[in-house]
């Protein structure tokens, strides 16, 4: 008998703590200002993004520039483009160098997917990583590996796998293991590395970026500015950055926004309970794009805020410029 209640108390126990831990909380306006709808339909869904860009189902893509005219071999995906040469990668298919202007491929001799690269200016090599975590530098018009490295193996990676950058004469190549690689553009040498975030899953770079003498990169997980002279940092569990000239705004998996100067100290902050940060598009506001069909508006120092409704749930592929927001088939531009 004893037996019997112990048992029954125990299923209600974990019947009880299992329906707390899938219980699930939405984000919730108190007021709610209005309806955004959409601006037009894209003439494909997107099926696929990047880090900068979107791939349509019928080869088109979206870049900072908007709908690309030309159309990628079917199967393929936008990785980098230089001019009329667009890097692209499929599943099960070789890497390609794609000619917008004759509609002509050559195939990358490397060993595993493309997975983010770069043209290199005034030269014919990209630099490259691919899936396994190799990176390196390759000359598609001799089509060989100049230099070709291996980092620590990444099973797992953020969907946002930050490109390749140029700064003066060095290449930087972000990793799948939270490191940025800083390589010679000449010969491919290896001139510093940078540990961005470490220990953790899903672990590379999603963000990358340089505005004047100042790097801004950051993992899912770490963040950090780097200067001439030292290096800041702040560990967060982060969805999304914008590193703008005034400062950096950072999208927090928990549902807050930080605004910091660059070297990463918080001037201000403002949470949204239970948020979750899909993405953000700026003009003379902060408009968050919000998972539950939500574009949140706040100003610059984070002291107003102004919600709007779209039209869906963001619950498929989403991707955002800076003044424009796409989901599935559809788009909204923000009107300054």
């Amino acid at each position: 008998m004893i037996r019997s209640s112990v048992f029954s108390f125990l299923l209600l126990l974990f019947a009880l703590l299992g329906t707390g831990c899938s219980e699930k909380n939405y984000f919730e306006p108190e007021t709610i200002e209005g309806v955004v709808n959409y601006d037009g339909e894209l003439p494909a869904k997107i099926v696929e993004i990047g880090y900068d860009s979107a791939t349509l189902a019928n080869g088109q893509v979206i870049t900072e520039e908007g709908l690309l005219s030309y159309h990628l071999p079917k199967g393929y995906r936008y990785i980098a483009q230089s001019g009329p040469l667009v890097a692209a990668a499929g599943d099960c298919k070789p890497n390609i160098i794609f000619n917008t202007e004759t509609n002509s491929s050559d195939t990358i001799d490397l060993p595993r997917r493309l997975l983010a690269a770069l043209f290199i200016p005034g030269t014919d090599a990209i630099a490259f990583l691919i899936e396994g975590n190799s990176y390196g530098i390759y000359d598609y018009k001799a089509k060989k590996t100049i230099v070709k490295y291996g980092s620590d193996p990444a099973l797992t990676a953020d969907i946002r796998i930050a490109s390749p950058m140029m700064l003066e004469q060095l290449v930087l190549i972000p990793t799948l293991d939270g490191k940025l690689v800083i390589l010679n553009k000449n010969n491919g040498a290896k001139v510093r590395e940078i540990v961005v975030g470490k220990g953790e899953e899903f672990n590379n770079i999603i963000f990358l970026d340089v505005i004047g003498n100042r790097l801004v990169a950051a993992t899912p997980h770490r963040i950090i500015s780097v200067s001439p002279k030292l290096m800041d940092a702040q560990t967060l569990e982060i969805s999304h950055v914008l590193f703008l000239e005034d400062g950096i705004y950072i999208l927090s998996k928990e549902g807050t926004i930080y605004h910091c100067d660059t070297d990463l100290k918080i001037l201000q902050s403002r949470k949204f309970p239970f948020a979750h940060f899909v993405g953000a598009i700026y003009g003379e506001f902060i408009y968050l794009i919000e998972k539950q069909g939500y574009i949140i508006a706040t100003d610059p120092v984070l002291a107003s805020e102004n919600v709007f409704e779209i039209p869906d749930e963001i619950d498929d592929w989403f991707f955002a410029t800076k003044d424009t927001l796409y989901y599935e088939k559809y788009y909204f531009k923000l009107h300054q």
